[in-house]
């Protein structure tokens, strides 16, 4: 029927709609159902923390990356998903090199100095390439385009 479903709940013959305080899972983050509207567990007990709903935009973040654990001390509130995807890029630098400044060209996929990389802003994301990486992409690009 649905392979969504199928992948999610092991059964097509799931159609009815979650009862209130029924739990689900959602890309891995546990929730439950409240007044007809789903929230994820770490959203709910970072507002009851902070004692007010999250602020607009606000992300939580989980500290050791295990979508379940959702004790307090391993939830951050991050003012944005900007702020959020710098803790990661972060993380991401020191667990690669030891050196949380690094970061990762787009194309190589090597980790480099700031000095050593272009940087590419754009409304929603930020990307780092390696200048010959940057050159060599734009080249692919090109021929990919030209010869279909």
């Amino acid at each position: 029927m649905h392979y969504r479903r199928w992948r999610v709940h092991g059964d097509t013959s799931i159609t009815k709609k979650a009862a209130n305080g029924a739990g689900y899972l959602q890309n891995g983050y546990p929730g439950h159902q409240v007044d007809g509207v789903r929230v994820f567990d770490h959203v709910r007990i970072a507002e009851k923390a902070l004692g007010k709903p999250l602020p607009p935009g606000a992300v939580v973040h989980h500290v050791n990356e295990i979508k379940t654990d959702n004790r307090n001390e391993n939830l951050v509130i991050c003012p944005d998903r900007a702020y959020h995807n710098l803790i990661h890029a972060r993380t991401d630098a020191y667990n690669a090199t030891g050196d949380a400044t690094k970061r990762k060209c787009r194309h190589c996929k090597q980790y480099d100095d700031l000095e050593n990389l272009r940087v590419y802003e754009r409304e929603t994301t930020t990307s780092y390439w390696h200048a010959q990486c940057a050159r060599d992409n734009a080249n692919e690009k090109y021929w990919r385009q030209k010869n279909g």
